[in-house]
C-alpha cells in the first residue's frame, strides 16, 4: 500500500464535518486522517472553540458513530505537515 492511503479527500472532509455538526459538535477541525484497513473510519482532531483544548475523535462514516479517544497534550500531539 502507498502512504497516500491515510490521506483524506475534500469530499470525505465535508462528509465528516457534516456528521460532526449533525451530532452537535462545535469547534475547529485541526487534522483528518483515514484509519488504514478500517474502511470508512477516520481520526479527527478538533480544537474547542472556547479554550483551544484539542481532542482526538474516531468517526465511522457508514454508521455515523463518533467516539472520543483522548485529549491531546504535550505527550499526544499532532503534526501539521
Amino acid at each position: 500500500m502507498s502512504e497516500a492511503t491515510n490521506e483524506v479527500t475534500q469530499r470525505e472532509m465535508v462528509r465528516i464535518i457534516n456528521q460532526f455538526r449533525k451530532q452537535g459538535f462545535k469547534g475547529t477541525y485541526v487534522n483528518f486522517q483515514h484509519v488504514v484497513d478500517e474502511g470508512a473510519s477516520y481520526f479527527v482532531v478538533m480544537s474547542d472553540e472556547n479554550n483551544s483544548n484539542q481532542g482526538l475523535f474516531k468517526i465511522d462514516l457508514l454508521s455515523g458513530d463518533i467516539v472520543f479517544q483522548y485529549m491531546l497534550d504535550e505527550n499526544h500531539a499532532v503534526s501539521n505537515d
